[in-house]
Order: structure tokens, then sequence, then C-alpha cells
């Protein structure tokens, strides 16, 4: 059989039914290979916005795991600092504490230096007080002139000396009682090197352990003014 075909409305072609069917055979290769086409078409967009999808989400995945990095960093250091100023100031303390006692420690030291110093210096003027000043002659003799010029104007003062100066230093107080208004009076009660003035206005006693005594009381008051 033979197809009719009509051209323009005037010509009418008859064509064979093998042409017919290889035309249909084209157009549905045609049609097939543009259905593959379409499909690989929409396939390689499906895997390119796949590709596009997964880089994204290996992208978010790369900056997720890099803030968690950061941000484990960041309170590992924020708790490293922590326990670091912990530590500094724990150390810190226990430094005070140490200087604090080191500082009492060198305190009480030097208190006991300087007491053993104070002691000692004590010692040693009592030594030369005692041996180089008040037991000499030159002492009692200033001292009976600093009586007889304190007392000159009295009509009698009674001057009791203890025995070992009146049996040592005899032509010293011989030279004192020969003044008119001057009794000398060895005393046995007195200790050695003491002198007591007796008048009508009371008793005076001067020897030489009241004179280091307050000479000790004067050390000791500039050792406490030096502490303030």
């Amino acid at each position: 059989m033979f197809n009719r075909k009509i051209i323009k409305g005037q010509y009418i072609i008859f064509e064979s039914p093998e042409n017919t069917q290889e035309l249909e055979k084209e157009s549905a290769e045609e049609i097939a290979k543009k259905i593959i086409e379409d499909a690989e078409r929409k396939a390689s967009e499906i895997i390119e916005n796949a590709k596009h999808e997964a880089e994204n989400i290996v992208n978010e995945a790369h900056l997720a795991y890099a803030e968690e990095i950061e941000k484990a960093r960041r309170e590992g250091k924020e708790r490293a600092e922590n326990e670091l100023n912990l530590l500094i100031e724990q150390y810190s303390q226990q430094l005070n504490q140490l200087l604090s006692s080191f500082e009492k420690s060198i305190n009480l030291e030097l208190y006991n230096v300087r007491m053993l110093l104070f002691n000692i210096l004590k010692l040693l003027v009592n030594k030369f007080l005692d041996i180089e000043i008040l037991s000499s002659p030159k002492w009692i003799e200033n001292s009976l002139n600093k009586i007889i010029e304190k007392f000159i104007n009295f009509n009698k003062i009674k001057i009791h000396i203890s025995s070992n100066i009146i049996n040592n230093y005899s032509q010293l107080i011989e030279k004192f009682d020969s003044l008119d208004n001057i009794e000398i009076i060895e005393d046995i009660t007195l200790p050695d090197f003491s002198l007591s003035v007796h008048t009508d206005m009371g008793k005076i006693i001067i020897n030489k352990d009241n004179i280091i005594k307050q000479v000790n009381t004067i050390i000791e008051e500039e050792l406490n003014d030096e502490r303030l």
C-alpha cells in the first residue's frame, strides 16, 4: 500500500509503507535520543547539584569542626588561664605568708640582736663606770665639791661617807673635813663608794649604784626612741 501525502493542497505523493516505517523509526530514535539526552542532562544536573550540596555539607562540616576546635581551644585556654591564675594566687598567698613569717623572724632576730647589744652596752658601761669612774678618788673629790657648792649656804651639814672611802682616801677626806661648816662622818651602813648628805632640809644619798642605774635608764630611753 501507498500512503498519500498532500503538498500545498495541489500535489499528492504516494509513499511506500517502507519509507513511512523508516521515517517513523527515525522519528522514534530521535525522540529516544532526545529523551536520553534530557535524562543525561537532568542526571548531570542532579549529580552536579548533589556535588555542590555535598561540597556545601562538607564545607559546613569543616566550618562546624573548625568552630568546635576554636571553641574548645578558647575554653581550654580560658580554663588553663583560670587554673594558672588560681595557682598564681595560691603561690602568691603562700609567698606572702612566707615573707610575713620571714619578716617576723627577721624582726625577732633583729630585736634579739639589739637586746644582746644593749645588754653588752650596759655591761660595758657598768664596768667602765664602776672601775674607771665611780671607784676613783677624782669622782669622790668632784662629788664632795658639788655637795659643798650646793649646800655652801647651810650653817651645818654632815656628810656620811662609806668606810672604804674613809680608809683609802684619808688625805682627801681631811681636806674637806677642815672646812668649818662641814662634818665628815664614817658610816659603816653605807655601801662602798657612797655618800650621804644630811642637812636641815633632809638627806641626799649619792652612790655609784644609783648613778649606774640612772645611766642604764638613759640608755634604755635612747633605745626605745630608736624603735619608734
